[in-house]
């Protein structure tokens, strides 16, 4: 009974324990979220900054609320690329500090991509790590989401430090903004034992299988495999 007494006490401290990484932008700051990465001298060609939908200066594509509050003064991390911008395979990069990941965790994060034209699935935002291992995480390539949409990847990993990103390609013939908010790295859904709401996953607009999606992925991943 008191091994039982003792386990239990365990896994209640975990599920209830604080997340190693979460952020709404609601505290005014990007939570230590840095443009590029550490370990890569190379620089996005343009940065993630803090907006709100009252703020954000391209209200044509960009996001007139923020995903935590739907609010136009909720703050969200924004991205814009200009139409005919130079292009790269970091045109657009944010990364999370180095933390701890431990057992059952998973990332949920919302997102928002819009396009000026929307007939060439131009844009590719993909996620990363590197701590245990590199690997893809989960990519989409679209034009318009739709409005916010929301998503949770599992991380396979237990007891190592790790960074995460969000990788943007896009289209250089495109006018391109591109969101990010509620970022977390928590407890997995299913081995909570709250009745928090969880994110709804995205739906039709997922293409991890799609093979020039892969290949895009592959060919940004041979840069970080050291």
């Amino acid at each position: 009974m008191l091994l039982i007494s003792i386990l239990a006490l365990f896994s209640f401290i975990q599920v209830h324990a604080e997340p190693p990484f979460a952020c709404d932008f609601e505290d005014g700051t990007m939570c230590e979220m840095e443009n590029g990465l550490w370990f890569d001298p190379q620089r996005p060609v343009h940065n993630f900054s803090l907006t709100s939908g009252e703020l954000v200066p391209d209200k044509e594509i960009a996001p007139s609320k923020d995903h935590t509050y739907n609010t136009s003064s909720g703050h969200f991390a924004y991205w814009h690329q200009p139409f005919d911008s130079p292009h790269t395979n970091m045109d657009g990069c944010l990364s999370t500090p180095i933390f701890e990941l431990t057992e059952h965790m998973c990332l949920t994060f919302a997102y928002y991509i819009k396009s000026v034209k929307v007939d060439r699935n131009g844009t590719v935002l993909s996620i990363y790590i590197k701590g245990c291992g590199f690997r893809p995480l989960w990519a989409v390539r679209t034009d318009d989401t739709l409005g916010w949409q929301t998503d949770e990847i599992p991380l396979v990993g237990y007891k190592c430090n790790v960074t995460i990103w969000f990788n943007i390609m896009a289209n250089l013939k495109n006018s391109v903004s591109v969101a990010l908010d509620d970022i977390s790295v928590d407890i997995c859904a299913r081995y909570r034992t709250t009745t928090t709401p969880q994110p709804t996953p995205s739906r039709s607009i997922r293409f991890t299988d799609n093979i020039s999606l892969l290949a895009i992925m592959f060919l940004v991943s041979m840069n970080y495999l050291l």
